[in-house]
């Protein structure tokens, strides 16, 4: 890989994707950032389980391997489930999700992201989703811990997102592990 610039070229890209995955996720969601309330709180989460649902449908749809195409079809299971019951907890709170405005740009980035992985095919598809969602879920589990957790009030929305944690991490390391065994075969 290293003798080859094309492939030095796209393993670069894959890599760039991954930082806007992140980038996605943290946009006005930073501990230094004016305090959020549960319902910008419940909107952020939402709105990044959504992004990866989105992503997780194009990787369960256009996968060229079974083994990634698998893995889309469980993060978008899992992650459809889990905006669900976000919707539900923000109802016990007693607030409507909102988004704090600077999250539009969240979703421009998101869709950028999916415009790059759409114009992928076959592994280098496989290779740029795995790499997004090992970003994404870092990413996102970091943002649950260092900010929406510490910042939630309701009791309900703090026990669900202490409750998530496990099978964000859970991701993280199928994804990581998927990551790792792909490079093995390469």
């Amino acid at each position: 890989m290293h003798g080859n610039p094309i492939r030095s070229s796209v393993f670069k890209s894959w890599r760039v994707m991954g930082a806007a995955a992140a980038a996605a996720i943290l946009v006005g969601v930073s501990a230094n950032a004016s305090p959020l309330s549960d319902a910008q709180i419940a909107g952020i989460y939402i709105q990044v389980n959504g992004f990866d649902i989105d992503t997780a449908l194009l990787g369960r749809s256009q996968a060229s391997s079974d083994a990634v195409r698998s893995l889309a079809e469980h993060v978008a299971a899992d992650h459809i489930g889990v905006r669900q019951a976000a919707y539900a907890v923000a109802e016990k709170c007693g607030s409507s999700p909102i988004l704090p405005v600077e999250r539009n740009a969240a979703a421009i980035d998101h869709d950028k992201t999916l415009a790059k992985l759409l114009a992928l095919k076959g592994p280098e598809f496989d290779k740029a989703y795995v790499e997004h969602e090992v970003a994404f879920h870092r990413a996102a589990i970091e943002a649950v811990k260092t900010v929406l957790l510490p910042a939630a009030k309701c009791p309900e929305l703090q026990a669900h997102l202490r409750s998530v944690l496990p099978a964000f991490e859970h991701h993280l390391l199928q994804t990581e592990a998927l990551r790792q065994a792909s490079r093995r075969s390469s």
